[in-house]
């Protein structure tokens, strides 16, 4: 196999989630602009010819074009529903959770150190764990029930209209998470104008497999796409990690074992650009699914439309589905607020925004304000004090930097007021710098002199938070101000970037949130997930419980992916589709914190009860870590055996 480069050094790979400064520079002046730039991307060079692949890539291809193994599209549901209990039979053993060291190499790649690693580690197994447990639990109760083995999900058994949207739900998010609900929202295709590259979502037959490029800012991205595509769709899956995680090989082979057996996975690390682009154009490649930018997705589309001459543009299209980026709004209504509501509202937006320092798709970006609300100083004063007081993690993502640089610099040179945010490191064992502190940039008002919309049209990916305020008419009645000014604007992707998700906050004073003019809002605003008092994070969580994530379909140009995870029950199909998720009231506790996390034990004692088959297995494991702990830590103390067990 051919040496990998280091990330640093692969800035213009196809497969990270990266854009030059020149690149930069050209999405500045119009989104029209920073569309023809991305789709440029599509020409990359095309000669490869003479590239073979290595033997680690041709024999993840031979193991799912074997002969004798009937195609995944052929079996029946009890089979596929066999394989998932399988699969979660295989979650709930300790193998996964400590191969190649896997949640440790990802501490070091966020450049953690003490107390913040050890929290690392143990929020990391319990995320990528709780998504393929909800995910693999779902997809089983959905086919005993269409079996007639099982009740009707309870999400199914919610039935409503509102206006012309078919609603269902709401359901709860998690048992554990009260007063978290979430509903899937449809429009039906004959009433919504649809785009074109609506995903195909046919399975592949016989000697056909699908493609999984590997996510580079979260572990459990992967495997949950994995998931979708080998369990929902019924494709064969190779997936190619992401240079970033090698390592994720290691727990991904235990856990998706039952599925590998049977010659339905498959995973290779990164080699090269080249090496990529000869495994996309192989004749037995019939889709792909990427999660990344929307450059890398069109260069996709590039390659395999050379590979596959004969198709239309539109069949290439289908034969993609990505999961893309988001300048993401986080939309404060006009109303009375308490103080407590505004602080919760700032804690919620400057947790997701310091998160994996701003390197997410579902990133806060984007704070829009009523330029006429009254509390609206009062708010950004919440806000700077939560950026300062939640702590700053450093910046390990290729060219997150660099685009906040740019992005700054091009602002400042607008004439925009650039505020850095100094906050404490995430521990006193852990170094970061000024590049990794939150830069808040004030846009302005649209239609007034000095309005910047440079943050609004790219995704930053990083360390940065734009400020926006949106004007209404003197007359109008701030129960209209979303219908009226909020929408029109988000909708509109020549004022912003993408419609992957977005947060709405609503003070307890305007009434409840399924209010007339509130559920309006929630129609006609299109994005994938719409979060009502929460932070839009939870969209994803839902996905695996019934909901969806990805870009909105009427969002025509594709900005934030085509087609989407999830709807595991079935009842979306190609319609224009949403999640809505609802918090509770906004004077509640938010539910995260990065000022006061967990203990790591905490959350492994959480991850034992997730991966039990029973909630006695559950307490026997989490008694059993607990005991272990405390002996170790007790004998840590004695000077001869201390020294030994300092060893290990």
């Amino acid at each position: 196999m051919a040496t990998r480069q280091a990330p640093g050094d692969r800035l213009n790979s196809l497969h990270m989630n990266n854009i030059s400064a020149q690149g930069q520079e050209r999405k500045f002046s119009s989104a029209s602009s920073a569309i023809d730039a991305f789709a440029r991307a599509a020409a990359v060079d095309s000669a490869t010819d003479g590239v073979e692949l290595p033997s680690t890539y041709s024999n993840a291809l031979k193991h799912l074009l074997q002969d004798g193994i009937p195609p995944l599209a052929t079996l029946p549901d009890e089979e596929v529903r066999n394989i998932a209990k399988e699969i979660l039979l295989k979650l709930s053993t300790k193998e996964w959770s400590e191969a190649g060291k896997w949640a440790a190499e990802e501490a070091k790649l966020y450049k953690l150190a003490g107390s913040a690693a050890d929290g690392s580690i143990a929020g990391s197994k319990l995320v990528l764990s709780s998504a393929v447990n909800d995910y693999l639990r779902t997809f089983i109760q959905a086919i005993e029930f269409k079996l007639g083995k099982e009740e009707q999900p309870e999400l199914l058994t919610k039935k409503r209209c509102v206006g012309g949207d078919v609603v269902y739900g709401p359901v709860n998010v998690s048992s554990t998470l009260p007063g978290n609900t979430f509903e899937v929202w449809i429009s039906p295709s004959n009433e919504k104008e649809c785009k074109e590259e609506d995903t195909d979502v046919s399975s592949c037959g016989a000697g056909q497999v699908a493609v999984v490029l590997g996510a580079g800012n979260q572990s459990m991205l992967t495997i949950i796409d994995v998931l979708d595509n080998a369990l929902r769709h019924r494709r064969p899956v190779i997936v190619k990690h992401h240079p970033l995680r090698p390592w994720l090989a290691a727990p991904y082979a235990a856990i998706l074992e039952p599925l590998s057996k049977r010659g339905y996975f498959s995973q290779c690390e990164d080699v090269s650009i080249e090496v990529t682009k000869t495994l996309l154009s192989h004749p037995a490649v019939k889709h792909v699914h990427i999660t990344g930018a929307f450059s890398t997705a069109k260069a996709v589309e590039g390659i395999l439309q050379r590979a596959n001459p004969t198709l239309s543009s539109s069949e290439i299209r289908s034969m993609v589905t990505s999961e893309l980026g988001c300048a993401t709004p986080q939309i404060v209504d006009d109303g009375d607020y308490t103080e407590l509501e505004l602080t919760h509202i700032a804690r919620m937006i400057a947790c997701g925004k310091k998160t994996n320092c701003g390197s997410n798709c579902l990133s806060p970006q984007v704070v829009v304000l009523p330029k006429q609300w009254k509390q609206k100083d009062l708010f950004r004063e919440k806000l700077m004090d939560e950026l300062k007081r939640q702590p700053t993690t450093p910046c390990y993502y290729p060219g997150s930097v660099d685009r906040k640089k740019i992005l700054v610099e091009a602002c400042e040179q607008f004439g925009s007021k650039c505020t850095a945010v100094d906050a404490p490191s995430v521990s006193k064992e852990t170094t970061v710098s000024d590049d990794d502190q939150v830069v808040v940039v004030e846009c302005g008002t649209p239609g007034e002199e000095g309005y910047n919309s440079k943050p609004l049209l790219v995704e930053a990916f990083g360390p940065l938070l734009a400020i926006v305020e949106l004007v209404g008419s003197e007359q109008e009645d701030i129960d209209e101000y979303l219908a009226n000014v909020v929408v029109p604007f988000l909708n509109n992707k020549e004022n912003i970037f993408g419609s992957l998700s977005c947060s709405v906050f609503t003070p307890t004073s305007k009434g409840l949130l399924d209010r007339d003019a509130l559920q309006r809002v929630l129609s006609t605003l299109n994005y994938g997930t719409i979060a009502i008092n929460q932070m839009n994070l939870f969209g994803y969580t839902v996905s695996a419980k019934g909901g969806i994530w990805g870009g909105h379909s009427l969002e025509t140009i594709g900005q934030s992916g085509n087609g989407n995870i999830g709807d595991i029950f079935g009842i979306i199909g190609n319609n224009a589709a949403k999640v809505v998720v609802y918090g509770p009231q906004l004077e509640s506790k938010p539910l995260l914190d990065n000022a006061n996390p967990p203990p790591p034990i905490v959350l492994d004692i959480v991850r034992e009860f997730v991966c039990a088959d029973s909630i006695l297995k559950g307490m026997r494991s989490a008694l059993s870590m607990i005991f272990s702990r405390a002996f170790y830590g007790a004998i840590s103390y004695l000077p001869i055996v201390g020294r030994i067990v300092g060893k290990e």
